[in-house]
């Protein structure tokens, strides 16, 4: 309740179950209330979230996909959970799945039929959370471990305006 900003490297791995197969990615992530993220991965793709808008942007294909914070955050629980979108005991049950480690926590989704399955979150000592699992319907795994964390650092709001870079195709959805 707090929290106005925090700044965290971030390494994402992500098990896709149909190809068995894992994908690991590392970056730096932005995040300031109201409802702003910015992930600027090592390999070229972004995703900034500026509270109205969302644009995932690859370097590589030169392409930016541009959606509404609405679409955006109903799409993707996980990434409203973050932003603070959402009220956990409203949207998920929540469950201490082993009393060995009171700093994990399993939150199921209420509505059935959500891709999502559960979310896992571990935190510290602290109580920053430093891994956040997402288990959808298919399978897939996705792990984001944060580290260096830095809570109310005072990040710019200018890094959450997307400017696209010229020669990129931009699709809106």
């Amino acid at each position: 309740r707090n929290l106005t900003d925090l700044t965290a490297k971030v390494t994402q791995k992500n098990f896709l179950k149909s190809l068995d197969k894992t994908q690991t990615f590392e970056g730096s992530f932005y995040l300031k209330k109201p409802g702003r993220l910015r992930l600027d991965y090592t390999n070229g793709q972004s995703i900034v979230v500026d509270g109205k808008e969302a644009w995932f942007y690859s370097k590589k294909s030169e392409q930016v996909i541009k959606r509404t914070f609405t679409d955006f955050a109903r799409a993707n629980i996980p990434v409203a959970f973050l932003l603070g979108a959402g009220k956990i005991r409203d949207d998920f049950d929540v469950a201490q799945p082993d009393p060995k480690t009171p700093r994990l926590l399993e939150l199921i989704p209420k509505k059935p039929g959500d891709v999502l399955k559960k979310l896992r979150i571990e935190a510290d000592e602290a109580g920053l959370i430093t891994k956040l699992f997402i288990f959808d319907r298919s399978g897939n795994v996705t792990e984001l471990l944060f580290t260096d964390i830095r809570e109310n650092a005072g990040v710019a709001d200018k890094l959450f305006k997307f400017s696209v870079p010229k020669g990129t195709e931009i699709i809106e959805q």
